[in-house]
C-alpha cells in the first residue's frame, strides 16, 4: 500500500456492519467445470528466492483501522512460498501487506493460500481500486479469514459511497491450504472455493466499473464487530502464506 495510514486497502471504511455480518450465509456449494475462454494476463508464482519489488510494492505505515504496524519486513519469501507473519507483542503489533502495481478492468484472479490460527488477525486478499477513491469506486474480498481457529472465509463486494457491503461466507478449515478465485465481469462477480461456485451476484449496481489491483495483507484487530485485538491466547507468530497468485483475462 502507498502508505495508508488508518485506513486499510479491504477495511478503509472502517469496521463491517453487524447487519451484513447477520446477513451473509454459508451457502452449499454448486459444482462448476473448470473455466474456460480465459488467458494469462500476470501474477506471482512465489517461486524467486526474494520478493519480486518491481510487481510488488510492500507496506510501511500503520495497520489496519489504525492497529500495530506494517512493516516490510514481515515479508519472505521462499521455498516456492509467500509468508506474511504478525508477531503481535512487537512494537504493539506488527504485520505486513503489499499491493501490485496498476490492476486491470474485469478478469479472474486465483490463489492457494492458508492462515495459521490466532485471535485478533485476519487474512485479506482482495481488489482495490486504480484511482484510490474508496468507498465509491469498490472493493471485492476475495478471502478474509478472520475467525480465530479460522473455521469460515468470507467473500464481500463494497459498494457505493456510502460503503454497502453484500458478501457470503464459506466454513471450513483455512489453516489448511485451499484454492481461491473470484470472476469479476460487467455483467457478475463469482467466488470459488476449491474450484466450487461459492457465491454469485449479477446485481449492476453493486459490480466495480474501474480498474483494481490485487493485494494481500495480514491485518490487525480490534475491528467492531469483525474481530477482537491480539490478546495473551495469541500466538507470539501468526501467518499468511500464498503458494501462487493468478490473473487472466477473457480470451
Amino acid at each position: 500500500m502507498r502508505p495508508r495510514p488508518l485506513r486499510s486497502r479491504r477495511t478503509g471504511a472502517g469496521v463491517i456492519a453487524a447487519a451484513a455480518l447477520a446477513a451473509l450465509a454459508v451457502l452449499a456449494p454448486t459444482a462448476q467445470a473448470a473455466p474456460t475462454g480465459w488467458v494469462p494476463a500476470g501474477g506471482d508464482e512465489f517461486n524467486a528466492p526474494a520478493l519480486n519489488t518491481s510487481t510488488w510494492k510492500t507496506y510501511d505505515s500503520v495497520g489496519a483501522f489504525g492497529n500495530g504496524l506494517r512493516r516490510p519486513s514481515a515479508i519472505s519469501q521462499g521455498n516456492g512460498l509467500l509468508t506474511i507473519t504478525a508477531q503481535p507483542r512487537l512494537n504493539g503489533g506488527t504485520s505486513g501487506g503489499m499491493a501490485m502495481g496498476a490492476g486491470q478492468l474485469y478478469g479472474r484472479w486465483e490463489f492457494r493460500a492458508r492462515t495459521s490460527a490466532g485471535k485478533g488477525y485476519s487474512s485479506a486478499i482482495l481488489l482495490w481500486p486504480d484511482s484510490e477513491k474508496f468507498p465509491e469506486d469498490g472493493e471485492l474480498d476475495m478471502m478474509e479469514v478472520p475467525s480465530e481457529k479460522r473455521t469460515a472465509a468470507t467473500a464481500f463486494v463494497h459498494y457505493g459511497a456510502d460503503n454497502r457491503i453484500v458478501g457470503t461466507s464459506r466454513a471450513g478449515d483455512f489453516t489448511k491450504w485451499h484454492d481461491f478465485a473470484m470472476e469479476w465481469l460487467p455483467d457478475r462477480i463469482t467466488w470459488y472455493v476449491d474450484g466450487v461456485k461459492a457465491w454469485e451476484t449479477t446485481d449492476k449496481k453493486v459490480i466495480p466499473t474501474t480498474p483494481m489491483h490485487l493485494c494481500i495483507q495480514l491485518d490487525q484487530g480490534p475491528a467492531t464487530n469483525w474481530m477482537p485485538a491480539p490478546d495473551a491466547s495469541t500466538p507470539d507468530k501468526v501467518t499468511l502464506q500464498v503458494d501462487w497468485a493468478r490473473i487472466s483475462k477473457r480470451g
